[in-house]
């Protein structure tokens, strides 16, 4: 799946103050605690949900039961956001991914959406440059801050950006301004929809380690941390495959090159694109979390825009939950402080078999 964009814009720092001003800290504290956090989730639930998942796909089959040959019932949309209830094991013992979650109306493949949460937050104020992540399913960034301003994108769960400053327009709402670390344009999202991350959540995990290695395994789709030689953590991940051009025919090659390496540069969040846009293998992903550079452009990061860990997924990166990829990104060195928005020096070994 990839995501496209719709219009961007240049970088004007002063075309908005007709309508919008910075405020105080005491104005955010009032709005604060005056706020109304509507929830973006607007349906009957049966029972409490433990996550929630957004449908990443066209469209996506509710099953009576945890299996592809059970009756079908329900077919969501794009963007559908469901209540998760359970995570269970499917019935076929030959799949790749066993993982489906019961949801309204029977169970859906965890293939078929992210898993999300719904945490609306307090308008807090940016008083300088802040690494903040989204902490809803999804948020429409836009060309101005102003409710009717056109869409720029798209940003979902568990992206990362930096945020710039913080702006209240003449109806009340409050909205945040991000800076594109690619592009370097400017789009607003509402306040409610950015956690900004404490710099405790970022310092470095096992700092006093010197051993440390990471072992890629591209046919068990599987990466493990090393401390010592003694594994510490692993879990599925999707790594660089080959697909087929639907216009051509040509077969591409993206899996991710074999041999040994090292962490040489990370960042927190990275805006990730390539292609025009209109290729099968074209791509524009904003907010990409937790970057872990270790042979060239090819890295360990989060994802959002797939859930189908255990295949080859990706143009050669390596694709782990958003969770996972923060833990590798603590892990490992070299270490980045909370307030850097990127850091150059080789650090962890990585072998990739």
């Amino acid at each position: 799946m990839h995501c496209r964009r719709e219009k961007t814009g240049g970088r004007r720092e002063d075309r908005f103050r007709a309508v919008t001003h910075q405020f105080s800290r005491r104005e955010f504290l009032r709005l604060a605690s005056i706020a109304v956090l509507t929830p973006t989730l607007r349906h009957a639930q049966q029972r409490r949900a433990l996550f929630y998942g957004r449908v990443i796909f066209v469209y996506a089959t509710i099953y009576s039961r945890p299996s592809v040959l059970a009756p079908t019932g329900t077919v969501h949309e794009l963007e559908t956001i469901l209540p998760i209830y359970a995570e269970v094991r499917g019935e076929d013992e030959t799949a790749y991914n066993k993982r489906w979650y019961e949801t309204d109306g029977g169970y859906i493949h965890s293939t078929n959406v992210q898993p999300v949460l719904d945490q609306p937050n307090k308008p807090r104020a940016a008083l300088a440059p802040s690494l903040g992540e989204l902490t809803v399913p999804f948020a429409d960034a836009l060309a101005e801050p102003k409710t009717k301003s056109p869409r720029v994108y798209r940003l979902y769960f568990s992206t990362t950006h930096w945020v710039q400053k913080s702006l209240i327009d003449d109806q009340g709402n409050v909205w945040h301004e991000l800076i594109d670390d690619r592009f370097d344009d400017l789009y607003y999202v509402p306040a409610t929809a950015i956690r900004f991350i404490p710099p405790d959540e970022l310092s470095p995990l096992s700092p006093n380690v010197g051993d440390k290695q990471i072992h890629l395994d591209t046919t068990d789709q599987t990466i493990t941390a090393l401390e010592n030689g003694r594994p510490v953590f692993s879990t599925r991940i999707s790594s660089g495959g080959s697909f087929t051009d639907s216009a051509t025919g040509a077969v591409k090659d993206f899996r991710t090159p074999l041999g040994k390496y090292a962490v040489h540069r990370k960042r927190p969040s990275r805006h990730m694109a390539a292609g025009d846009g209109a290729a099968d293998d074209a791509y524009d992903l904003p907010g990409v979390p937790w970057v872990s550079y270790f042979n060239g452009g090819i890295a360990i990061h989060g994802t959002y825009w797939h859930n189908d860990f255990g295949r080859p997924w990706s143009h050669g990166c390596i694709n782990l939950l958003s969770q996972d990829a923060k833990w590798f990104y603590r892990w490992t060195t070299p270490a980045v402080p909370s307030d850097a928005e990127l850091v150059d020096a080789e650090g962890t070994v990585v072998t990739v078999v």
